[in-house]
């Protein structure tokens, strides 16, 4: 419950806390990432407000007009930016978050109430929710499998699917150290089930495929991809679903009108800002580093006594590791509880493919973003082995996080002094200006 005596002075103390205390830190959780204070802008402003739905920008569908100034953030910015370097001819902003992109996924292409939908096993590192989902939608389910953690069964899939024919294989690596061959799955569906399609969502890889640094689902045959924009891609909480097919196209607008009505205009134009960023400043460089400091952070954990999963493959061909701490005599939520006091925020959690048990699982993304490089790893690898066994002061572990990141800390893409910085920070210092409420006159009217 909220205490009664806590006053706007408390809640602005509180989040200027935090915000000294995240950059203090590291977050190593592999399906969150920072973004850039551009990107963030948007939403402390009046978009933040607002509905916009006239993506056509017809004359006579004006009929919420706060967004009528700015809509070409999102139908000018955001959305040809992700044609672009996602490369695709038709793109929904829609979605809130991967969930809901998931769920207008599965409601618009998974067919009627009764049809099968086909999705990747846990075991296997497929989405706990994704069932769950289908099945609310009246949709039957069955498994993609595989002998492994990390591969498919292409021989039982082409059983599955002459079997049962489904209206969609849903496609959902969430725990996932390498990519499913999306080439291969695709063509064993056009050949044993040729009118079933085949969605990819990438919610995890998404800035490594924006990046380059994956091959585009779409050219690998998929019909459709999406997934969240703040995992790999380093922006506002938020997805997306991309297409080549118009009809396909036309089922995901005829679908989401009816799942989504405010899509969160100010994180779409976020999503823009972040997009240009990305493409202007270095992105591809970005995705290749997220991949090379990732299987060598797992080296440097393994080299240190750390038991990392998938050591026989290189650890991992993404921005994911696990750790078996358990198998180290260091039980997962002792370890996140000791790293997180040292200033490294990672998951603990069951369910990992391959484990029995809990494991500990964490990304190199946003440490990749936040500009850690080289040697910074090695000083990183060198806090983390210690706090999870516990070796050294974990203050002093702290400490030696803060420097790190002291260190690395990224600033604006462009020159801080610069008219565009200076005409952000007005644009905040203004917003924070005429947003303070305004306690009505004795005769009602406020002044």
């Amino acid at each position: 419950m909220v205490n009664a005596d806590v006053t706007l002075h408390d809640v602005v103390r509180l989040l200027a806390d935090n915000e000294g205390e995240a950059r203090r830190t590291l977050n190593m959780v592999p399906s969150e990432n920072a973004m850039s204070g551009l990107a963030k802008l948007p939403m402390l402003l009046d978009p933040a407000h607002r509905y916009f739905f006239n993506e056509s920008d017809h004359p006579d569908r004006w009929h919420f007009r706060g967004g009528r100034r700015v809509h070409e953030l999102e139908t000018g910015l955001a959305v040809p930016l992700l044609r672009e370097l996602g490369r695709a001819e038709h793109v929904s902003v829609r979605p809130l978050s991967g969930l809901n992109a998931m769920t207008l996924v599965l409601a618009a292409l998974g067919g009627e109430p009764g049809s099968t939908v086909v999705t990747v096993a846990a075991e296997n590192g497929g989405h706990f929710a994704t069932p769950d989902v289908a099945a609310r939608l009246g949709l039957g389910v069955e498994f993609l499998r595989g002998s492994g953690p990390h591969a498919l069964d292409l021989d039982h899939a082409a059983e599955l699917l002459a079997r049962v024919r489904p209206s969609l294989v849903y496609v959902d690596q969430s725990h996932c150290l390498f990519p499913i061959d999306v080439a291969s799955l695709v063509a064993t569906v056009r050949a044993v089930s040729p009118e079933t399609l085949v969605h990819v969502d990438a919610s995890h890889w998404f800035g490594l495929v924006l990046g380059g640094a994956f091959r585009n689902p779409l050219d690998e045959g998929a019909d459709s991809l999406g997934g969240s924009t703040h995992k790999t891609f380093p922006g506002p909480q938020k997805a997306v679903v991309l297409t080549r097919d118009a009809a396909m196209d036309r089922r995901i607008r005829d679908t989401q009108d009816y799942l989504v009505s405010s899509h969160h205009f100010a994180s779409t134009i976020g999503l823009g800002i972040a997009l240009l960023e990305f493409r202007d400043f270095g992105g591809p460089a970005y995705a290749r580093a997220v991949v090379e400091n990732t299987r060598r952070f797992g080296r440097l954990l393994h080299d240190r006594g750390i038991t990392v999963a998938a050591a026989d493959r290189g650890f991992s061909a993404g921005h994911q590791l696990w750790l078996d701490t358990e198998r180290d005599g260091v039980a997962p939520k002792v370890a996140a509880d000791r790293l997180h006091a040292a200033g490294l925020r990672v998951n603990f959690m069951a369910g990992l493919p391959g484990f029995t048990g809990q494991g500990v699982r964490i990304g190199l993304n946003e440490a990749t973003y936040q500009g850690l490089a080289g040697d910074d790893f090695t000083e990183l690898a060198d806090v983390f082995a210690a706090a999870v066994r516990d070796s050294e002061p974990l203050g002093g572990l702290a400490d030696r996080v803060a420097s790190l990141r002291t260190r690395t800390r990224v600033g604006a893409p462009v020159d801080s002094t610069s008219s565009l910085f200076e005409n952000a920070l007005a644009l905040c210092a203004d917003s924070l200006r005429t947003t303070q409420v305004a306690a009505p006159s004795p005769q009602g009217v406020t002044s």
